[in-house]
């Protein structure tokens, strides 16, 4: 404590006395003397910090108010962490977590469709981005992206989804007759391939009341029994289903504008219709159906059919990308005009956009090996061993080049 002033005087002539806290007179004589009293400043405190007013994106591009929302919150996020990001997938919100992002401008594209089960879904290209969005009930929400120079998300790796063709004709219940064309699709967004892996139709398979054709699984019974029989069968994890029939098909390849295929060999159709040459060629709706249903004049018979279904849906895919992904919407909106699939619309959305993205020629076009037999008084494929090597190295959705 620092010493007072009487305290001071009282230590100077030594009189003990007569010093005393409690304010007593005091007997000797009291000198004059002067003290004076520094007071030190305390340091001038540091100017306040001046935070930058928090960055907000506004995209002047024509699209549904909510997407609007969305979008601008996506890009004001990358601009500037401060902001909250809008409804994302946690692992495109990790993927750009460390981006930093200038303000895109007003430059891009933004396109949409309305489903018939109400649900929205649009495409936005911005600054080589593309982010796809879902609108429904809920509100509008981000449920992929291919950012630039980054890995697309577009779910969990790898999707694979059974794709399934019915021998219905027009006026018949294309879900509950025979499967006329069975294959898995695989995509791998990540490594940019998959597979497309043909089941010879008329597979000998366990079903639940006992040995019978892969065919005739789905007739009277639906789409769902071929899911599960395969998922059974394959042990790999499958999304869902896509099923079409006939009409369906053609539709499809109207929506084409036709199919534009480039044949390895010459394809004969074994009854009264034309035979397709080998090499590059347009085929009407009329003649791509055909060519997916044809074996009698195959060598391979049915395992050549399922090969050249392989190849129209490659062909398929070709004619899609060079349409361009800003189309993406209009195909979703034709899909669900013209197949059934329980997939979610945010599923069907991301898988387009994976297979968008995907050159067709990553795509390894496989069926399964088999022997051709008996059961009973039918005609059969019994699936070779092999197969189930298939199944295994599928497991990544990849299928290792064979040495």
């Amino acid at each position: 404590m620092r010493p007072t002033l009487t305290t001071l005087i009282c230590a100077l002539v030594l009189a003990a006395a007569a010093c005393s806290s409690g304010g007593a007179e005091a007997t000797s004589t009291t000198a004059s003397s002067t003290t004076t009293t520094t007071t030190t400043a305390a340091p001038p405190a540091p100017p306040a910090t001046t935070q930058p007013p928090v960055s907000a994106v506004a995209l002047d591009l024509e699209m549904p108010d909510g997407a609007e929302i969305v979008l601008n919150s996506l890009y004001s996020w990358l601009v500037d962490k401060r902001n909250d990001p809008p409804p994302t997938p946690d692992e495109l919100l990790q993927q750009l977590e460390f981006t930093a992002r200038t303000n895109p401008g007003e430059s891009g594209e933004v396109t949409w469709a309305q489903l018939e089960n109400g649900d929205q879904v649009a495409v936005a290209q911005v600054d080589g981005d593309i982010i796809l969005l879902v609108g429904d009930e809920s509100g509008w929400r981000i449920v992929g992206a291919a950012m630039a120079g980054k890995t697309p998300v577009l779910g969990p790796e790898p999707r694979t989804v059974l794709i399934l063709g019915s021998d219905a004709r027009v006026g018949q219940n294309q879900q509950r007759f025979r499967a006329d064309s069975v294959h898995l699709l695989t995509v791998v967004p990540g490594a940019g391939a998959g597979a497309i892996v043909g089941f010879p139709r008329d597979s000998w398979v366990q079903g639940p009341d006992g040995g019978t054709k892969l065919t005739n699984l789905m007739a009277g019974r639906g789409p769902e029994i071929m899911l599960e029989t395969i998922t059974e069968m394959t042990q790999l994890e499958i999304e869902g289903y896509f099923v079409t029939g006939f009409l369906g098909f053609t539709n499809l390849i109207e929506e084409l504008g036709g199919l534009y295929i480039d044949l390895p060999t010459v394809m004969r159709s074994g009854n009264n219709w034309a035979d397709y040459p080998a090499g590059p060629q347009e085929l009407t709706a009329q003649r791509a159906l055909r060519l997916a249903r044809i074996r009698k004049g195959l060598p391979g018979g049915d395992f050549d059919r399922s090969f050249n279904q392989g190849l129209i849906m490659q062909a398929a895919m070709d004619m899609v990308q060079l349409a361009g992904i800003e189309l993406l919407p209009q195909w979703v909106r034709v899909l669900s005009d013209n197949t059934w699939t329980d997939l979610s619309t945010a599923e069907v959305l991301t898988l387009g956009a994976a297979a968008y993205l995907l050159p067709s020629e990553n795509l390894v076009n496989i069926v399964l090996p088999g022997s051709v037999g008996t059961a009973g008084a039918a005609s059969v494929v019994y699936l070779s061993d092999a197969a189930e090597n298939i199944y295994r190295d599928l497991e990544d959705g990849l299928l290792t080049p064979e040495e």
